[in-house]
């Protein structure tokens, strides 16, 4: 067993429940226990009329056996005292030396309280009654008699029965639940809060969850709205400046290519070269705002997912041909290893583009001589699709960030890669878009990028077995 989990447990409020009603509990149990100590100090009741009486008459019985019948008969009168009535019995002589056995260290005391005061001596432990006296017989010999009663003397306080206590207990349990849940609820709500701003939601804010609280807890809440509302303000008016830059530079772009054609035809091909430059350059731009673009719209929530359904494994056919196609001059293949049919929701252009972008991404970086495999699997409801390469994959400390804008990996900083760092995330908003996800892992000699969608529902007409394709 874990005791350091059960005492030590990662939940706060689990923590704050716990030690809370531990201490409470311990704190009710030494309560209960003193309680009943201090009920040693209670003077015996009655001690001098009828009840006295009756223990008088009981001491001189017990010493009239004795006397006269010896010690094997005060034995068995000890032995049916006990059984009969619970009541245990000392005789002590005049001096106070037992003549009875065995002898309870209380009993003994009350035996010397006698010998000392000549008075009856009485102690009162856990409410049961310890009473001493001294008697004389006819003959003048002096003995000291001593009983401890079975029953309490004074009637056990109620707050003590065992099923008062468990009923405190419990009663101290729930009031320690509810303030460990008044104290923890916010806490919750923040860190549920938070979570939603992290997967996107900018407009998660933690004041209405809270209400009117007027505590440290509220404090840190209107503390993480004021910083969700300065980091909301800040990427919105990133967005807005991509935006705005990527529209502003579409028209001079046009009015370049237009200026191009002019001078290809008043250069009489004297300057072929550099207007060929040009124009490639021009090109690589007019890509990246057009990247740009597509990006900022994903992000923006312009882009809404049609609800037509799209044959998977022969969308990544046709994206297969294509780049291998454009992948054999440089060397390289693009092959499917298996393609299960698959029937998701969404845009068959939207998916297109990012499955391309993936698929072109692992083109630019596996080795030369090497194919980038493709795989469709069906899998319970969500479609599986993997893209292989045999490049130098990417550093594990950096693969969280390769679905960043703009972000490369250190090793593929040059422009020699040609690309812009903006397809993969144009890929991770296009799948979480179509409600999927993304993710990169390294594999042997190379990098392998996976993307699940859910599947569209099952009806009559496309309900199907998997088949596995081969090619």
């Amino acid at each position: 067993m874990n005791w350091k989990s059960i005492f030590a447990p990662r939940s706060l409020f689990l923590k704050i429940f716990m030690w809370f009603w531990l201490a409470a509990a311990v704190m009710a149990g030494v309560w209960n226990l003193m309680f009943w100590l201090s009920l040693a100090e209670i003077p015996v009741p009655g001690s001098r009329g009828a009840f006295g009486e009756a223990l008088k008459l009981y001491a001189e019985s017990a010493v009239q056996v004795y006397d006269r019948e010896g010690s094997q008969a005060f034995e068995q009168y000890v032995r049916r005292s006990k059984q009969d009535s619970g009541t245990e019995i000392y005789l002590f002589d005049g001096n106070g030396t037992a003549l009875s056995t065995p002898v309870t260290e209380d009993a003994a005391k009350i035996a010397r309280e006698v010998r000392d005061t000549q008075k009856t001596a009485s102690h009162i432990f856990l409410g049961r009654l310890t009473w001493g006296r001294a008697v004389t017989t006819p003959g003048g010999k002096d003995y000291i008699f001593v009983s401890r009663l079975r029953q309490a003397v004074l009637p056990r306080p109620s707050a003590f029965s065992a099923g008062r206590v468990i009923a405190s207990v419990l009663v101290v349990g729930l009031v320690c639940y509810l303030l460990a849940l008044y104290l923890t609820s916010p806490v919750k709500k923040l860190q549920a809060t938070v979570k939603n701003f992290a997967e996107g939601n900018l407009e998660a804010r933690v004041s209405p969850e809270l209400g009117n609280r007027r505590d440290e807890l509220a404090d840190l809440g209107r503390e993480f709205d004021r910083m969700a509302e300065r980091i909301s303000s800040l990427i919105s008016s990133q967005k807005r400046l991509l935006a705005d830059i990527s529209h502003e530079l579409r028209s001079p772009l046009a009015r370049l290519s237009v200026a191009l054609e002019l001078a290809r035809k008043n250069s009489n091909g004297k300057a072929a070269g550099p207007l060929d430059r040009i124009e490639q350059e021009s090109e690589r731009v007019n890509q990246l705002v057009g990247q740009l673009l597509t990006l900022t719209r994903l992000e923006s929530g312009a882009e809404h997912v049609p609800p037509e359904t799209v044959v998977l494994e022969d969308l990544v056919q046709q994206i297969i041909d294509d780049a291998n196609f454009e992948a054999k001059p440089l060397n390289r293949e693009v092959k499917a290893v298996q393609l299960d049919h698959c029937r998701v929701r969404g845009s068959s252009e939207l998916l297109r583009s990012a499955i391309e972008n993936v698929i072109r991404n692992a083109i630019r970086y596996t080795t030369e001589g090497t194919a980038v495999e493709v795989s469709l699997v069906w899998r319970l409801n969500t479609a599986v699709l993997r893209v292989r390469d045999y490049g130098p994959g990417v550093p594990e400390s950096e693969l969280q960030h390769i679905f960043e804008p703009f972000y490369r990996v250190s090793e593929a900083r040059e422009r020699t890669s040609g690309g812009t760092g903006l397809g993969l995330s144009i890929a991770d908003r296009t799948i979480k878009l179509h409600g999927g996800g993304i993710r990169a892992e390294n594999a042997k000699n190379g990098l392998i990028v996976t993307m699940e969608l859910p599947l569209a529902p099952v009806t009559a007409t496309t309900a199907s077995a998997p088949v596995k394709v081969s090619i």
